[in-house]
């Protein structure tokens, strides 16, 4: 394969972002406007709750497609079924114990411990927690799923189908949603509708990748066992994203009240945008990345770092402009004016969206090749501070307290990132030199895999 593959997996990725803005854009101003601000404010608490079951497939399923990807680099075909069906049965064991845990917890908690809504009575609030927590563990299933495209250098057609699968469930809900079911109804649908499209995801790659034989019969608990190191350090990012994302929301709604949580969530949901379109060529280039490190190609190394980083912030930084200035205005055009931000929450999450722009990408090619332990942990701690640090700085400063505590959170992990990337990635004695070699011999003569 050569430079074709990762523009097809660009165009792909880029597809996949514009659908997951276009749901964004399109989700927050439907539910606020049929359901009211403090509907809407209801349905984001319960939906923060089962983000942490993201947890719950133990890292595996990151951790596997990596150790995949670089396997099937080396022709090493027999090597990845065993670990793609090792991983795949500790994720359905872990993921079943951990639903049914939750459901557990879920209806077992007094009625008078149960959080009110004025908007729901408390079984129409159960249910809907339960159906969300069911909906986010179905959905891991879909992970080692996408490995297997991802290793079989297949990565576009797996964003194509993941792109299209929440592009499918979100307009599912929304038609629901306007033809006048309340929240439980919502739920349900993205439970049908993520199983169906599970199912066309095996099927594409049973057909796409005959050789990566779909079962458990060559499940090994050795390999299980070897994947369980960079599996736990995998785990530890999901944990800290759903800390800070979900963790803040919670924070901010019980510092302040219910209405609070949309005025902040919808405009991270509109500056995160911009974080989204950093990752237009990392995620397509990860397993590029994998490769070449697997087969010791340092010229490949050094461009992908390079031409990620510069990618990244060339789109972050104008991003951030425009959201700077014209921020408080688009959100209350999006909101058909029911959400109105201050400036100060606006101009923090712009800061967030260039910090998060530049160590983001390069975290995830540390983890392509499974060498994350070294920031899993301090972002798991660093993200786990920011739930209190939200609730203090909102009491302080309002909604613009919980932007706040993200901007310390995404500085600190520049420092973190930059620190770990000099360790790991190659870097010529003259990079300049190597930069103008790399466009003398112009950008088709860069090939990943032979």
């Amino acid at each position: 394969m050569n430079l074709k593959r990762v523009t097809v997996g660009v165009a792909a990725n880029v597809y996949d972002k514009l659908v997951i803005a276009g749901v964004q854009l399109l989700v927050v101003p439907v539910l606020a406007v049929h359901w009211g601000v403090e509907g809407y404010g209801a349905w984001v608490i319960l939906a923060a709750v089962p983000s942490f079951l993201s947890v719950s497939d133990l890292g595996f399923a990151t951790a596997a497609g990596n150790q995949m990807t670089m396997l099937a680099a080396r022709g090493m075909h027999a090597d990845t079924v065993r670990v793609f069906q090792s991983a795949w049965a500790v994720i359905l064991t872990s993921s079943l114990f951990a639903v049914l845990g939750a459901l557990l917890i879920v209806w077992s908690i007094p009625s008078v411990a149960w959080p009110s809504f004025s908007s729901m009575t408390p079984y129409s609030s159960r249910l809907t927690l339960s159906l969300l927590i069911t909906y986010a563990v179905v959905s891991l299933q879909g992970s080692i799923f996408m490995a297997g495209f991802r290793c079989a250098g297949l990565f576009a057609l797996g964003a194509f189908w993941s792109a299209n699968t929440i592009l499918f469930e979100n307009v599912c809900m929304v038609v629901v949603v306007i033809l006048g079911y309340g929240p439980e109804y919502a739920a349900a649908t993205l439970v049908a509708a993520r199983i169906f499209a599970l199912l066309v995801q095996n099927l594409l790659l049973r057909i796409n990748v005959p050789w990566l034989k779909i079962g458990f019969e060559k499940a090994d608990r050795a390999e299980a066992l070897g994947l369980l190191k960079p599996a736990l350090a995998v785990l530890a990012v999901p944990l800290g994203q759903a800390a800070f994302l979900q963790g803040s929301t919670l924070a901010l709604g019980a510092a302040l009240s219910s209405m609070a949580v949309p005025v902040f969530t919808a405009t991270r949901t509109f500056s995160r945008i911009g974080i989204q379109l950093t990752q237009l060529l990392t995620h397509a280039i990860m397993p590029e990345f994998s490769a070449a490190v697997a087969r010791k190609d340092r010229r490949s190394e050094f461009l992908i770092v390079l031409l990620t980083v510069s990618v990244a912030l060339a789109v972050a930084l104008p991003f951030a402009i425009v959201l700077i200035l014209f921020g408080p205005q688009l959100i209350a055009l999006w909101t058909r004016q029911l959400i109105i931000p201050g400036r100060e929450l606006v101009a923090l999450m712009a800061l967030t969206v260039v910090l998060g722009g530049f160590w983001s990408p390069l975290s995830n090619l540390i983890l392509a090749i499974n060498r994350h332990a070294g920031f899993a942990l301090p972002f798991l701690f660093l993200s786990a501070a920011t739930i209190p640090m939200t609730f203090v700085c909102s009491r302080l400063i309002g909604p613009a307290g919980a932007a706040l505590s993200v901007v310390v959170l995404d500085f600190i992990m520049c420092v973190v990132i930059v620190k770990q990337a000099k360790t790991l990635f190659y870097r010529p004695d003259d990079p300049l030199q190597a930069i103008a070699g790399y466009l003398a011999g112009g950008l088709t003569r860069l090939r990943f895999w032979h």
